[in-house]
């Protein structure tokens, strides 16, 4: 029998729905960013920065893609990567990238103590960085790269207007396209007295000076050492056993079965597990150190975490222990719970570090520590003042996902003066002693 065309339109409505669905889903999830924000997404954190000339834009893909477009810019940045990052970094990489002028595509970061900033440039416009005599070269990943080293005289920094020496790597031949391994560049800088210090940030990068132009990098994964892992996407891997490794136990369930969650140490993917709906142990094993958290990241309507503890190498952790959680459902938002197994939204519960006891931030575990810490103004917008009476070694900023954004190495002294400049949202202070921990958070405004 002849169907009407009413009928015919009818039987294509589920193709219509899903194309216009998905359509609506791609709009929603491909951010463009036009003003100067730190943020997290795909896995990675992200930065869009720019001067006061010109205009720009950055457009969020999946994972570590992203799209970056630029016009009679003074100077600007955009990039991708993870903070703090590590030393042993891999970034495999391909990209389209068209500039006009003065540009540079590179992997980018920082290091504190000493301040450095550090540029390994794979590709560039019309100048070939920074000009000089090299310091030498080395050889990696295909292509050879010279080195250079120069000082930057009071210029804008991530500590402020500070005078600081910049290192590079410049590739001899231009690419879009391949794996940068940064310990054979910043291996090869320490030969040459250019030391770097803490690491604050690895990053895919796109900078215009003074130009115009566009790049589009349709995929970016970082590893460390030898090989490359993807940002989270589910699946049940597990980190192989190593001499002298620690042990992880993470013992958790969904509610419908279809959660997945990482184990995340010093800001890196340890692991990454489909759960089920009865409580399972899954176990890891891994030489990093570092802060633990528990990540989960494909929340939707039906799904949630109960995450019963974790033992590291035996030593148990019970979640309901935890002050930090950022997936818990409280206060009708989400980040607004702590003390519980449950994670109803895509965030992270905190299990302290990896070879350090973690105290609660409670004014009866305060005292545990070798005294109680006054952090303020709470809220602020953007100071940070915290008094200590010593014994205290190190304070980071993190954000709602677990992710360090800034490291402070107080080296004996007893108190710590700065401007965060961080977008306004709430963060995570970790101060630690060298054995123990306290996290209390910080609404910036």
């Amino acid at each position: 029998m002849k169907r009407s065309l009413f009928q015919n339109v009818w039987k294509l409505f589920p193709l219509i729905s899903a194309l216009v669905f998905f359509a609506f889903t791609a709009t929603v999830n491909a951010q463009t960013i036009t003003s100067n924000q730190t943020g997290s997404q795909g896995g990675y954190t992200y930065e869009f920065w720019k001067d006061s000339g010109g205009s720009g834009s950055m457009t969020l893909g999946s994972g570590g893609a992203f799209s970056a477009q630029w016009s009679n810019v003074g100077n600007i940045l955009m990039r991708k990567g993870l903070r703090p990052g590590s030393k042993s970094q891999t970034v495999t990489y391909s990209a389209s990238y068209n500039p006009s002028g003065n540009s540079y595509l590179c992997v980018y970061g920082w290091t504190t103590n000493p301040l450095v900033e550090y540029y390994i440039v794979d590709s560039w416009g019309s100048w070939r960085p920074p000009g000089g005599s090299s310091k030498g070269t080395v050889t990696t990943d295909g292509g050879t790269y010279d080195i250079y080293e120069t000082t930057r005289t009071n210029q804008p920094s991530i500590e402020g207007t500070k005078t600081f020496k910049q290192f590079w790597s410049v590739r001899t031949s231009k690419r879009s396209s391949g794996t940068i391994t940064c310990a054979n560049h910043f291996n090869a800088w320490a030969s040459k007295g250019m030391n770097m210090g803490n690491m604050y940030e690895v990053s895919l990068t796109v900078e215009g000076y003074q130009s115009s132009g566009s790049a589009n990098v349709t995929s970016m994964s970082m590893g460390t050492g030898g090989g490359t892992t993807q940002p989270p996407a589910g699946g049940g891997t597990t980190t192989p056993p190593s001499t002298g490794a620690t042990k992880i136990v993470v013992r958790a369930r969904g509610t419908s079965g279809s959660e997945k969650i990482n184990l995340r140490i010093d800001n890196q993917t340890i692991a990454t597990y489909s759960l089920t709906t009865s409580m399972q142990n899954y176990t890891a094993s891994t030489n990093s150190n570092g802060g633990i958290n528990i990540e989960y990241f494909n929340d939707a309507s039906g799904r949630d975490v109960q995450v019963d503890y974790i033992q590291v190498n035996g030593s148990t952790r019970q979640a309901e222990a935890q002050s930090y959680n950022t997936a818990a459902y409280a206060n009708g938002q989400c980040g607004g719970g702590s003390y519980t197994e449950w994670m109803h939204c895509n965030g992270v519960l905190g299990f302290g570090n990896v070879k350090s006891s973690f105290i609660e931030a409670s004014p009866e575990s305060e005292s545990e520590l070798s005294a109680a810490p006054a952090l303020y103004p709470n809220p602020t917008t953007g100071e940070l003042n915290i008094e200590l009476a010593g014994g205290m070694e190190v304070v980071r900023v993190l954000d709602t996902n677990g992710r360090v954004l800034r490291v402070f190495e107080l080296s004996g002294k007893n108190n710590l003066n700065t401007n965060l400049n961080l977008e306004p949202g709430v963060y995570i202070i970790d101060i630690n002693d060298g054995t123990k921990s306290i996290m209390k958070k910080l609404l910036v405004e």
